[in-house]
């Protein structure tokens, strides 16, 4: 009887290949992350705004939120309701609620130049939260000029330590800016998912 041991056939060169496959699969990835990658642009705030997110106060934040919403019903009423039809419906921040006191109790004024509208809230608690404003451009032909500035509504804020805040005298964005009024911007980049240390 004729007895053969058969060796076994030797992965030793096949493992080799599978691993330098490997490496070069990495390789390649690596190379590729790190040559597309590139730094997205940080627009900076200029100094007649301030930044919704880091600028605001709880309070501010959220009447600041209950402008943006108010912003979609005026736009869609044919004409500019007034504060008291706003807070008829029930609508924040027009409406006085629990939570009107805890969020500056800002008293309301509608005022309108031409096609554009605004609601101004005088802060009665100037510690907790400035005095808002909601500029809202009413019409069609205005639409363009509102894109130019972002937004057909804009909200804008004034700090101050004296509770009489001054209903401003005019609307465009050039005499708030000068009565000391910023826009409020928000600003979506790399550090509204991550903070920055």
């Amino acid at each position: 009887m004729t007895v053969q041991a058969i060796r076994p056939a030797g992965a030793g060169h096949e493992t080799g290949a599978v691993l330098a496959v490997c490496a070069g699969i990495v390789l390649l990835a690596t190379l590729t992350i790190v040559l597309r990658t590139t730094s997205a642009p940080v627009s900076q705030i200029q100094t007649d705004q301030i930044d919704a997110r880091h600028g605001l106060t709880a309070a501010e934040q959220g009447v600041y939120a209950d402008l943006l919403v108010a912003a979609e019903e005026v736009g869609f009423a044919q004409t500019p309701p007034q504060v008291s039809d706003l807070a008829e419906q029930m609508i924040p921040p027009f409406v006085v609620d629990a939570s009107t006191g805890r969020r500056g109790g800002h008293d309301w004024h509608m005022k309108q130049e031409g096609q554009v509208v605004a609601y101004i809230g005088v802060t009665q608690a100037p510690t907790t939260a400035g005095s808002m404003l909601l500029r809202v451009t009413h019409s069609p032909g205005a639409a363009s000029y509102a894109k130019e500035q972002d937004s057909p509504a804009q909200v804008w804020l004034y700090k101050t330590t004296d509770a009489a805040a001054q209903v401003p005298a005019a609307l465009n964005p050039d005499s708030l800016t000068q009565e000391g009024w910023q826009q409020i911007v928000s600003q979506f980049d790399a550090g509204a998912t991550r903070h920055q240390h």
